[in-house]
């Protein structure tokens, strides 16, 4: 196992990715539990629908995908807006472009 792999995130059988959003409209895109390269899947197909201008907070359990998300928000042209700790998960801040 992982070991930064939270033992309370929640099991994924395929690639998946719950998107909710909060009170002031950011997207929140929940891909804990998923590891490389799933959770990169997971992400690009829950914020490619989404109108431009979204603000994206993606939430994960698995730390080392913050480099692979800035490479991905490069190639797609979204605004990678910093990774942070929250609670033993992580948050990835990207916008998608107007």
């Amino acid at each position: 196992m992982w070991p930064f792999k939270r033992k309370d995130a929640p099991k994924r059988s395929s690639i998946h990715a719950d998107v909710s959003f909060d009170d002031e409209g950011t997207a929140l895109v929940d891909v804990r539990g998923q590891t490389c390269p799933g959770y990169l899947l997971a992400i690009n197909n829950a914020v490619e629908p989404l109108p431009a201008g979204t603000a994206v907070r993606l939430i994960i359990s698995y730390p080392p995908c913050g480099d692979d998300v800035h490479a991905w928000c490069k190639e797609k042209g979204l605004t990678f807006g910093g990774i942070e700790p929250n609670e033993g998960l992580w948050h990835i801040h990207l916008k998608k472009p107007l």
